[in-house]
């Protein structure tokens, strides 16, 4: 081999050889406790593992003892929302040759605007009237010239459908359908859909610290909170003592550090989302966006009020959790700290479904910093990364010089 050859070859095992040692590298430990039989179990991480994450939390990986990679499926609570029905009740339904009448029972009287009718499939159109009532005796009118479009679903044998009118809060409603044209339809139910929201489970963010400071030339109130490590936060609870009455616009907002047109360091404030705070909540509720910090800030304009005396401020992180097969008489722990790496590909999400629902919880221990060894290979390189760089810019610049020579030798011959 040429030395040229030769010195160029060196030089890019040099480099993959820095790429994958820092590949390798992962910043922080988090040992799980021991468990008493083989089986699957859920893993709960503490927020000072996930915000060690990327915002993916792909970059996490699991090995047994005898540094073995374990497979795991990794799953985060999410916010839902839920859609019921629920019925009216059906005083009277009266079906002649000419219509269809029925008659629904608001027990309540609670304020309404629409009904929801769960209708047999059909070709057919009708027309339809509404009118309410407080002793199902005299009659007001509601709506009068309702369209019912036919209803076909290819899934399901019956299809739902609402029906629009203004705010009322009768009794009693009756809906007369006009039959004169064709049968009736099958109408199976008639009620209404309320919707509730699932929150997600959350855990507290531990050591969550804030210091309110006033800026009266601005009339704004300006609220620090700090973290004790790296955190991913989902959401902030904030209380307020006094005053009794109040609304106030709020910006939530991280510090940064920026250079200017003209090359000056420049420091100031990002903006992630604004919002109110008033007195109609006691407690109130911040989602925030998928972000990797140590501090916030929260702006309160105070306009000519009296400042806002913040009470408390709490942390909180949607439950992160593995899932993965762990047998007695052996030790494990999650490596992360390494963005370089990506999300792993195992076989075992494909038969998630045969793992069971109810599974044994852990959680797993606070993560610690790697302690790396001199005679680790990866260390120079994860503690020089500009290394790797000059390394990357040597072998452009070789392969470069010796591209001009093959063809300046070309030429000669």
């Amino acid at each position: 081999m040429r030395p040229r050859s030769r010195f160029l070859s060196c030089t890019i095992l040099l480099v993959v050889a820095a790429f994958i040692g820092r590949a390798q590298s992962f910043g922080f430990r988090a040992e799980i406790p021991a468990v008493q039989k083989t089986g699957y179990y859920r893993i709960l991480l503490p927020p000072a593992v996930v915000g060690q994450l990327k915002a993916d939390r792909s970059d996490i990986r699991l090995f047994d003892e005898k540094k073995q990679e374990i497979p795991y499926i990794l799953n985060r609570d999410q916010p839902n929302q839920k859609v019921q029905f629920n019925d009216y009740e059906l005083v009277s339904k009266i079906t002649s040759a000419v219509s269809t009448k029925l008659v629904l029972r608001n027990g309540n009287r609670k304020p309404i605007s629409s009904l929801g009718l769960i209708i047999k499939n059909t070709n057919l159109r009708k027309k339809a009237r509404l009118s309410g009532s407080n002793d199902a005796q005299t009659w007001y009118g509601i709506e009068d010239n309702y369209l019912l479009e036919p209803v076909a679903s290819t899934e399901t044998t019956s299809e739902a459908r609402i029906i629009g009118f203004p705010l009322s809060d009768y009794a009693y409603y009756q809906l007369e359908i006009n039959d004169s044209l064709s049968a009736p339809l099958n109408i199976l139910k008639v009620g209404y859909y309320t919707t509730t929201t699932d929150e997600g489970q959350y855990s507290a963010i531990p050591g969550v610290s804030f210091a309110q400071k006033e800026q009266p030339e601005d009339h704004k109130s300006q609220v620090r909170i700090a973290f004790n490590t790296l955190s991913r936060p989902d959401k902030l609870t904030i209380s307020v003592d006094y005053p009794v009455e109040y609304r106030r616009r709020v910006e939530l907002a991280e510090r940064r550090t920026w250079k200017t047109k003209r090359r000056r360091l420049q420091t100031g404030f990002e903006t992630l989302k604004t919002f109110e705070l008033n007195s109609i909540d006691s407690l109130h509720t911040v989602l925030l966006p998928n972000l990797q910090t140590n501090e916030l800030y929260l702006l309160i304009e105070n306009q000519n009020n009296q400042p806002l005396k913040i009470g408390a401020i709490q942390a909180w992180q949607l439950n992160t959790y593995v899932v993965a097969e762990l047998q007695p008489g052996n030790s494990y722990h999650f490596a992360l700290g390494n963005p370089a790496v990506g999300a792993p590909t195992y076989d075992l999400p494909y038969f998630k479904d045969k793992i069971p629902g109810s599974l044994p919880s852990i959680l797993a221990l606070m993560p610690t910093p790697v302690a790396v060894s001199a005679a680790s290979s990866p260390s120079f390189f994860a503690a020089n990364p500009w290394v790797i760089w000059v390394a990357i810019g040597l072998v452009l610049a070789l392969l470069s010089y010796f591209s001009y020579q093959m063809i300046t030798d070309l030429k000669n011959r």
